[in-house]
């Protein structure tokens, strides 16, 4: 049975407003530790969620843990009844070492965004190291955990809220990167994908 995804970066963040001003340091300083959403990266979100025509066909929600994509969900779907999951798969290119992808809490973000649904394999962030960089193997099993997992679903309608390289290798099997001069993902746009 094929699967309708919509893919929909985050919105606008601290570490993609600082990477204009001080380059690829901006991923890797403790200031961007698991980096929120700009006051612009909300506008962008909420205007998604308000103006969006597909955002009533919708049947399931899955998200990264990390803040800039529960509070683009959140601004998003806020509003609805849609269930919304969370999933350590769904994390941003690379865990580790990029200060940006070190993710909060589940303790935290448990009761910032109580309405969400965990499968978190800890409280803490075991899987971010800050001398270790994941390699791009473990990024594309990420995605087929991400796959298996759609497709074990009765929902032929999902939204996925997550980041640029993760959307990208998923749906272009590639990665681009601003510091090549590559255009990445726009935020908050929904590319529909159809997992077949």
């Amino acid at each position: 049975m094929s699967k309708t995804l919509q893919l929909i970066r985050h919105g606008h963040s601290l570490h993609n407003e600082l990477f204009h001003k001080i380059g690829v340091q901006a991923f890797r300083i403790s200031e961007t530790i698991d980096a929120p959403l700009t006051q612009h990266g909300h506008t962008q979100s909420i205007e998604l969620g308000n103006s969006w025509p597909k955002k009533q066909e919708i049947q399931l929600i899955l998200t990264s843990p990390l803040t800039r994509t529960l509070e683009t969900t959140m601004n998003i779907f806020g509003d609805t009844d849609i269930p919304i999951e969370c999933h350590e798969f769904l994390r941003e290119y690379p865990i580790g070492h990029d200060t940006c992808n070190k993710r909060a809490s589940l303790t935290t973000i448990k009761n910032r965004y109580p309405k969400i649904k965990y499968h978190l394999e800890s409280d803490t962030d075991i899987f971010w190291q800050p001398d270790q960089r994941e390699t791009l193997e473990s990024l594309n099993e990420r995605i087929n955990q991400m796959i298996e997992y759609v497709r074990s679903r009765n929902e032929t309608n999902i939204a996925i809220i997550g980041h640029s390289s993760f959307l990208g290798q998923f749906k272009d099997k590639h990665i681009a990167y601003q510091e090549n001069g590559e255009q990445d993902l726009k935020h908050c746009y929904p590319y529909e994908y159809v997992l077949e």
